[in-house]
Formats: C-alpha cells, structure tokens, sequence
C-alpha cells in the first residue's frame, strides 16, 4: 500500500504490542510445560498475525524477526527443537528487538534497523544447530551500549536548551482572548489589501504593484505566524483525557456488584489531550452511558449464559484522535437495542407521527432515545433505563460542540460514538451569505458542501430534493427563515450545504459560501436571546458582527417543513448496495480491509475468527465473503466448507487472503470452492478492489 493511514498505524502499533506481551507469556508457559500444545499454537497464531500484518504495511524488519521466530516454534512444534534455557533467551532479545521497532515506528515513522546477528542466531537455532547464546547476547549488549550513548549525546545537546515555567489557567485563557482581537485586526488587514488592489487596478501605477505585493507577502506570513502560536497557546490548557478516563474502571466493578451483574471495564491507554472546558463536561457523560450500560444494556449472568454468552460481560471506552477531533466510543457486549419496543414507544408517545414512525429506519429510530423521558424500560432503576438521562447526554455533548450516534445489534451490544473538537478555545466554521445577510455556520454538523444547477432538483409535491449518494435530501433556502420571500436565489446554480443532525440530512441551500474560519466566540447579545436558531457571534474582516447560527435548531424548523414521505420514493430507486463480510482475527487486517473496500463503495460487517463470521452469515446475506486462512476456533478452510453447505451462500463468492500460499493450501481451498485467493505479500488496494468487482458483476 503507497500510504497508511494514521489510524491503521496507530492500531498496528497497538496490536503488536499486544501480541507481544501474550507471545512472552506463552514463551515462559511452554519453557514449563514443554506439551501445553494450546500455548504453542496460540503463540504461532500471534507471530503469524505479526508476520503478516507487518507484510501488509511495508514493515519488513518486523516482518523477518517474527517469522524467524515463527521458524523456531514450528522447529519445537515438529519435535526438531526443545525448548531450552538457550531458546527462551533468545526469542525474548528477538522480541524486545520487535519493541524496539515498534517505537522507531511511533517515532520515526520506519522500522528499519539491523537485525542480521538475530536472523543468524535464529536461524541456527530453528535448524536444530547449538548456539552460543552468552555470545550473542554479550553481542548485542555491546550494540545496544553503542546506541545508547548516541542517544544520550542527542539528548545532552537538548537539555540544556530546556526550561519549564509554571502559569495559571486563567493567564492562558486571556491569552487565547487576546488571539481573537488579533486574528479579527489580520481580517482588516485583508480587507485593506482588497482596496489597494482596487486601486492598483484603477491608477495602473507599477509603484503600487510593488507596494501591495509586498503588503500581500507580509500578511501572508503574519496569518501563518497568528494561526501557528495561537496553536501552541491552546495545547497550554490541554490536559490528558486518561484523567476522566480512570476512575471508570472502579465506577464500574462497584455498580455492577449493586446491580448482581458480572462485569468487567476495558479502557485502552491513551495519551490523547483534548481542553480542559470539554473534560469537565466529558465526565458526566461517560457516566450517563456508562450506567447505561449497566443498567439495561449488560444482562444477569442468568440470561447471558442462556443466551450462550459468557457470563462475565464487558463495557469498553476507547479513544481515538482524528486530526483536530476525538471519537470516543463506549460499547458493551449486552443485549443491544430493540428498534421494534423503540418504534412501538416513539407511536405511543407521537401518535400524530404515526406514519413518518412506522416507516422509520433502526438509525432513525435511534434519535427518541435523546428525547427528555423516553425510555423503553418498564421498571427504572437507581441507575437509568436505556434512555432515561440521554436527552442529558445530548444536552452536554452540544455544549462542547460535538455530536453523537448509536450503533447497536440485537444480542450483540450497544454502541454510542461520541465526535467532538479537541480544544473549545475556537470555533471552525464557514461564513456564508443569505439575501446579503452574512452568518456562520459550525463546521460540525456539515458533512458535505455541493453545488447544483436548478435543473438538477427533484420536485415532489412542491418540495425540491437532490440525490446525493444513492439517497434524497430535501432541500431548504436559509433566507426561509429570516424573510419573507422563501425559494431559490436567481442564480443558475445553488450552494449547498449538507447539515446532519439526529440521523438525518438535510440541505442548507445559501447564496455564497465565503471562507472556512476558526475565531473565538462571543456571548449572543441581551437582545437576541429569544432567537433558539442563533448561538452566539465573531466579528469578521470588517470588525462587523456575525451570527452564529445552531444547526439543530435550524434542522428542528427545516424538518416541521416537509410536507412528503420520500421513503417509497427511495425504495424504488435506490441502487443496490454491495454488502461484503470480513473476517480476520487481526484488527488491523480488518481495518486495512475495511477501509479498501468501503472506499470502493461496499458496505463491510466485520467477524473475529471462523466461528464469528458463519454466525453473522447466518443473520444476514452477504454478497461476498472474504476470510484468513489460520483463525482462533475455526479456519478459514473450514468456515467456507460450512458456507458451501448452506444453500443461501453456495454460489456465493469467497475470497481467501492469506500469507500461507503453499500448493497443498490453494488446492484445499480451490477444492472447497473459493473464487479467489489473495497473497498477503501480494496486497495492494487495486488487486483487492478489482477482484470484488469481478465477481459480484460490478
């Protein structure tokens, strides 16, 4: 692959990690228990899921290290090797020598070091020959003394450059005041250079050329100056989210023991920081989804084991940083939503939107759990009902500018994905005109920004619609809500701005879409109090005040508008949706995959080993399976025997990709009915992408 993602890097990193540490624990149990057959095919799992993994990523050294090291158990394994005192010292150099890739990655971005006396001294080892391993690791000490002192010459030279000052919070927050006068006075400086153009333009005169070319080159790096400090003074009042974080791990075990529930907390460390005004709200909206989950998403012991679950259940909190935002993500392992006991709740409570419910899709249906009081939960308890203190949650979410959406499946789990910016010090948006009105619209809550001629709507009962990925969005003009006159501009082609608010999209047709900005907020003055669809003001290039417009609140008054059900509308003209199942015990084979394939436009469910993914096959119909070869409890020879077995996925094409291309393997797939097989050292995007296409007739 040319280029990897953050993400996928982050994750790899991750996961080897974790590979790492279950591989030493394997390693010492099989020095004592020399036939533990289980740890020694676990243990060749990981280092074949390290193996390839790091093939799949360009990271060769890594890549040579753990397949050595594969060598040696698979040598142990055919009775070839024991598993001596040499052995063990050997394999943990090799692995803390992987860690040590590891970090270089983090750091440097390449896992490239020399590793040629390790893949020796492995190799000689997995032949069966004897080795000196005092030798080798008096070696490699000696190697790793000589780095060292690199190493601490580099940080000498630093350190003494170093210096550490203690400053109050509030000084830093008048800082960050002080860089909105400053970033407003640059707009007028701006403004200034569009005059003198005009008239340069006007007098022809080469003097003024030069004048305002330098003017523009000053301003320029006067902008890239503000914008880079004002950077650095927000990271001042940044504090790590592990704060909030922790004491969930306790909140946890003791509720679940008030509740006789058996549960335990996976909370991944992270060393993400994100501004301290949005922790103080983060923490009482962990603690609303969190008791959530306690309360009525986790099943008794009882029910899980009847429901062949294992009876100790889990709530995990992971943290992920995307460029300037966070995602965080708190999922359990219970029962999971039940959409049909949500819809019947929403008709009882909304009875005058009987038919907009009915026809309401499960993502849909998910925005009544924010409503104040619904709740699907008969019997409330000291915690909450699924429910019961949401429409709280979405309350604090907004207030740090950020959005949330659920996922769930019935008997699976449940999972609220929260989104939101890592700093409230500035607010992005875009400064669009309506009727020469001039406002600004958060950033967070526009997915897309579109333009469209008029010909290209689609009228329906009065209401102007336009298709945008295979779906309908009505569209409404912004001056509806501050003129009389509603429609369209005159122009040929409209701006649009697509908005998403509670699971569902709307377009926001303007005038212009001026510039994208990041400028601190002002309070919304006495007299606009009573105007919901305005959330306070900045001042633009013209020191001019500029309305903040709330996008729910426009999106609430847009919705009370449409007047058509496009829901038969989209079911006769929706474009068939490819939906493909991976399944892979790795995490970042299944999010390389993923991501492939969801680029090219295929919906993707994901499964962990065999018996996972023929699980999923058989609550759904897949257009195509694609599955690894080795997989904890079942394979991947023999999830696609059961699939051939069943008649809904006999004809059904599978695509195997696996590291393990040797002749008897292809020809135990191809005789099981696999329609194509993909070497791991072969992976590229193209070649994936291509084959699907191929066989689901794209």
């Amino acid at each position: 692959m040319a280029k990897i993602s953050a993400d996928i890097t982050e994750s790899f990193v991750a996961e080897v990690n974790e590979l790492l540490e279950a591989a030493r624990k394997d390693i010492i149990e099989l020095k004592a228990v020399q036939n533990d057959t289980v740890a020694l095919t676990r243990l060749l799992r990981n280092l074949h899921t390290i193996k390839g993994n790091s093939r799949m990523l360009g990271f060769s050294t890594i890549e040579k290290l753990s397949h050595a090291v594969e060598d040696i158990y698979k040598s142990v394994k055919d009775g070839q090797v024991k598993n001596s005192e040499r052995l063990v010292k050997l394999v943990f150099a090799v692995a803390d020598k992987i860690s040590d890739c590891v970090s270089s990655i983090v750091k440097k971005g390449t896992d490239e070091q020399n590793i040629e006396l390790y893949l020796q001294y492995c190799d000689k080892l997995a032949a069966g020959e004897l080795i000196d391993i005092d030798a080798f690791i008096s070696e490699i000490n000696k190697e790793a003394g000589e780095q060292s002192e690199e190493d601490d010459e580099e940080s000498t030279e630093s350190v003494s450059e170093i210096q550490s000052i203690r400053i109050k919070l509030s000084r830093v927050n008048e800082i960050i005041t002080a860089f909105d006068t400053m970033i407003t006075r640059e707009f007028r400086l701006k403004h200034q250079l569009d005059e003198l153009k005009k008239l340069e333009e006007k007098n022809g005169s080469h003097e003024l050329t030069k004048i305002r070319k330098q003017f523009e080159s000053d301003i320029f790096a006067l902008e890239t100056s503000i914008f880079s400090v004002q950077e650095q003074v927000f990271d001042l009042r940044m504090l790590p989210i592990s704060i909030v974080l922790r004491p969930f791990e306790n909140t946890i075990a003791i509720e679940s023991m008030n509740l006789g529930k058996n549960v335990k907390c996976v909370i991944p460390p992270t060393d993400i920081a994100i501004d301290k005004v949005i922790l103080e709200e983060l923490g009482d909206i962990l603690m609303h989804l969190v008791r959530n989950a306690l309360d009525h998403g986790i099943e008794t012991p009882e029910e899980r084991k009847a429901a062949g679950k294992s009876e100790q259940g889990t709530i995990s909190i992971t943290c992920v940083r995307e460029t300037k935002h966070i995602e965080l993500r708190i999922s359990d392992d219970g029962r999971g939503l039940d959409y049909e006991k949500i819809r019947a709740k929403a008709l009882k409570v909304y009875p005058e939107r009987s038919a907009e419910i009915s026809n309401m899709s499960d993502r849909e249906l998910s925005q009544f759990l924010f409503q104040s009081g619904f709740s699907t939960k008969d019997n409330v308890t000291e915690l909450s009902g699924r429910g019961v203190g949401l429409d709280v949650v979405w309350t604090n979410v907004e207030k740090i500018k950020g959005r949330i959406k659920i996922e769930s499946t019935a008997g699976k789990g449940t999972s609220f994905i929260l989104h939101f910016p890592l700093s409230l010090s500035t607010l992005q948006g875009l400064f669009v005109f309506s009727n020469r009105d001039k406002y600004l619209i958060p950033s967070q809550h526009i997915v897309d920004i579109i333009y469209r001629k008029k010909s290209e709507y689609i009228t329906l009962q009065n209401q102007s619609f336009i298709r945008l990925e295979g779906q309908l969005i009505s569209c409404f003009s912004l001056s509806s809500l501050f003129k009389d006159q509603k429609g369209f501009n005159s122009s040929d082609a409209d701006s649009i701005l697509i908005a998403e608010y509670m699971e569902q999209r709307i377009g926001i047709i303007v005038d212009q879409v001026q510039q994208y900005v990041s400028l601190v907020v002002k309070p919304l003055p006495s007299t606009f109090k009573n105007f919901s669809i305005l959330q306070g003001i900045v001042f633009d290039e013209h020191y001019d005040i500029v309305p903040i417009l709330h996008v729910p609140d426009i999106l609430k008054k847009f919705k009370s508008l449409r007047g058509y059900d496009i829901k038969k509308y989209e079911a006769a003209t929706k474009k068939r949706t490819i939906r493909i199942l991976v399944v892979d015990d790795s995490d970042t084979t299944r999010q390389i995959e993923t991501s492939i394939l969801e680029s090219g436009g295929f919906a993707v469910d994901t499964a962990v080993d065999g018996i996972d993914g023929l699980e999923k096959a058989k609550e759904k119909q897949f257009d195509l399976v694609m599955t690894d070869k080795d997989m904890p409890r079942m394979t991947g020879l023999v999830l696609l025997d059961n699939l051939r077995r069943m008649e809904q996925y006999k004809e059904v094409p599978v695509i195997v990709v696996s590291a393990d291309q040797s002749p008897e393997v292809l020809q135990e797939f191809e005789r099981l009915g696999a329609n194509a097989i993909i070497a791991k050292s072969d992976f590229r995007r193209g070649t994936l992408i291509e084959a699907v296409n191929k066989l689901v007739n794209v």
